[in-house]
């Protein structure tokens, strides 16, 4: 290996890391190193998202009423 890391992690997700490298049969070591390739490696998802990039939702009656709406609207560029 390159270089050690160090990391602290609660009870939980340290037992859950030791379940499934017990499952796998592989080191927990080994299971961390892949979680973080695929996390480092998934980036953001911009075709996941793209349908809620610059939109707000708020009921119909409130639309009037809804501060945090106008002041969106205000400053939306792309209007």
């Amino acid at each position: 290996m390159e270089s050690p890391l160090t990391i602290r992690l609660p009870a939980r997700q340290r037992e859950a890391l030791r379940r499934r490298a017990a499952a796998e049969k592989r080191s927990e070591s080994a299971v961390a190193r892949e979680i973080i390739d695929r996390a480092l490696g998934r980036g953001f998802d911009y075709e996941r998202a793209s349908h809620l990039i610059g939109s707000i939702a708020s009921r119909p009656r409130r639309r009037e009423k809804d501060t945090w709406r106008r002041r969106i609207r205000q400053r939306n560029w792309r209007r």
